[in-house]
């Protein structure tokens, strides 16, 4: 008897709804198309349900058949964008992920995008079209990446009733392997050669719309007939100058106390007199700092001669990262003084690492390099906290909220910079993010839970740009950013005073490189961000009708494709984004 009611038990539960299992459970569900494994690769349509619950931020993935472990990390990105883009709070929700495919697939992030549509529709209960067909990976910023595959997967789509397909802008025209067999005499040579093949007049010979998506937002409007209105940030810059003003008087005076110096260093003081006359206040500021570096650099080469005055300098600046260590323990955090705080922690952090690289030096020069800059990253901790006293209306933050917070993000950059790597990610950038990581997993393990999210924030940021700087126009991703930035700035305007993220938008916006211009407002938007999560002053997105037709989406055909003009001139163009990427994250560690 017992037997017989499990057994009924358990029929009851299969036979019930997946959504049903579940608590105030919001669904949707999604088709996309994947290729299968094997010598003859063929298109398959893969089933995707989504639903979303009150949580805790964590994320669940069920797969049959089984898929390689980049789905994981698919779905973990797709929770976090979709959140981003409406505005609500991840750590507020559990997303599950069930995916059934006809057969075992090939594992790759080409179903982000989709993933990322349908977190959205379950997120806001909106209704997907069935006949609409998607591939291409989703980038933390709401881009779509280029995917493999594309003949198959219009193919599958078109073979399950697809009238529309999208794929990734730029990927328009794609290469085609065939395999030609020839004998000569009793040996067979397999000849491979690559053909060109236009999606877009291959779709209509199949029957299915092509069209060319950049965005998630633009997708939706394909899939839902929706799009996120995102606001129109407005803040003023100048009602930041007096405070930014001070630190800036602050840097600049503690110039006089070294006498040494250096022609780079008195360029760039006059460099930073400019930005000061002009009002430029931050990247004064910053500009300062590094000319700071280099006379303390010239200052060192004259005075440390000998292994004891270099341990005995060690020594020194070792005792003054552990008493500010110490204070900034103690110091309690509030919703303005959050980000003043997070600065000094996480630059007393970086000299603690510079002053470790400086002892492990391969040469003098190396070594006195480390020291100089460790030095002067504890100076300028001091610097940012001279400005405490100027934030008004301050009120007390519990530790335990900082530190759920802090842990988040250090999980959240952990799961992307395991991501970026399997997506072959920038190298340079990859790496500093597993340095910050490592440094923000010391701070939350000290308890310095401000500096600790900070850090992990940084780190998000290079695992991010790894991928994202790879594909796509930088120019449009960079205005996107500033875009980004300044709503994200007003948005924490609304109950606070957000300074730091205000200095980092004023720094990209006199910054001529545009990788690291787009590093900085990143770091703006996603500081302003956790200031107003901490505050719960961020507002949900709204979602409006679109005004949008499909059928008169336009997919360009005279220009070349972002991918036919690689293959054109291979290596060249992801050559220069790599050496350009290398430098600018070599510049933003001097800021």
């Amino acid at each position: 008897m017992r037997f017989a009611l499990k057994f009924l038990t358990l029929i009851l539960i299969l036979l019930t709804p997946v959504g049903a299992q579940f608590e105030n459970a919001q669904e949707a569900s999604i088709k996309a198309v994947a290729v299968t494994s094997g010598d003859q690769p063929t298109g398959v349509v893969i089933n995707i349900s989504v639903i979303v619950t009150p949580g805790e931020g964590k994320v669940f993935v069920s797969t049959t058949p089984y898929t390689e472990i980049d789905m994981q990390g698919s779905a973990q990105l797709a929770a976090i964008t979709a959140c981003d883009m409406l505005g609500v709070d991840f750590t507020k929700y559990n997303f599950f992920y069930i995916i059934e495919a006809e057969a075992p697939i090939v594992g790759g992030p080409s179903a982000g995008g989709v993933m990322t549509v349908a977190t959205i529709a379950a997120l806001k209960n909106l209704q997907i079209r069935d006949d609409v067909y998607m591939t291409g990976m989703i980038y933390p910023d709401g881009y779509i990446g280029p995917v493999g595959g594309l003949k198959y997967k219009l193919e599958a789509a078109a073979k399950n009733g697809a009238k529309i397909f999208l794929i990734p802008e730029g990927q328009r025209i794609t290469y085609v392997e065939e395999k030609k067999v020839r004998r000569v005499g009793i040996i067979s040579y397999i000849d491979v050669e690559y053909k060109k093949l236009d999606l877009v007049e291959y779709g209509e010979e199949l029957g299915v719309d092509v069209y060319e998506v950049a965005t998630i937002n633009e997708a939706l409007k394909f899939f839902t007939g929706y799009e996120i209105k995102h606001p129109e940030g407005q803040f003023n810059i100048g009602s930041y100058s007096t405070i930014l003003k001070k630190l800036a008087d602050r840097m600049k005076s503690s110039l006089d106390e070294i006498s040494a110096t250096n022609d780079d260093a008195e360029k760039l003081i006059k460099k930073a007199d400019q930005y000061y006359n002009e009002g430029k206040y931050y990247t004064a500021t910053s500009t300062y700092f590094q000319a700071k570096i280099l006379k303390r650099y010239e200052e060192y080469k004259s005075k440390i001669v000998t292994a004891q005055q270099f341990d005995e300098e060690v020594e020194k600046i070792q005792n003054e990262i552990d008493q500010m260590k110490n204070y900034l323990s103690e110091e309690k955090v509030g919703v303005n003084s959050l980000q003043i705080i997070a600065a000094a922690q996480e630059r007393v952090a970086e000299a603690e690492n510079l002053l470790e690289d400086a002892k492990n030096a391969r040469t003098d020069d190396e070594a006195l390099q480390n020291l100089a800059y460790a030095k002067e990253r504890v100076e300028s901790a001091k610097v940012w906290l001279s400005i405490l006293p100027d934030l008004k209306n301050d009120y007390e933050l519990s530790k335990e909220v900082l530190k759920r917070r802090a842990e988040f993000y250090v999980t959240e950059a952990s799961s992307l910079l395991i991501y970026a790597s399997s997506l072959n990610g920038n190298e340079y950038l990859i790496s500093e993010g597993f340095e910050s990581l490592e440094t923000a997993k010391r701070l939350l393990s000290e308890g310095l839970y401000a500096g600790a999210a900070v850090m992990a924030l940084d780190s998000i940021t290079d695992a991010s740009l790894s991928i994202e700087v790879t594909y796509g126009k930088i120019d449009d991703k960079v205005e996107g950013a500033r875009e980004a930035a300044m709503a994200a700035i007003s948005e924490a305007e609304k109950s606070l005073f957000p300074v730091l993220p205000a200095a980092y938008f004023e720094y990209a916006e006199n910054l001529d490189n545009p990788y690291v211009k787009l590093m900085y407002y990143k770091l703006s938007m996603r500081l302003a961000k956790l200031l107003s999560l901490m505050v719960s002053s961020g507002e949900e997105k709204e979602l409006v009708h679109s005004e949008f037709n499909p059928y008169t989406y336009y997919t360009p055909s005279s220009e070349k494709s972002t991918i036919e003009k690689i293959v054109e001139t291979p290596g060249f163009e992801g050559l220069a984004a790599v050496i350009a990427i290398t430098v600018a994250a070599i510049a933003v560690r001097r800021r």
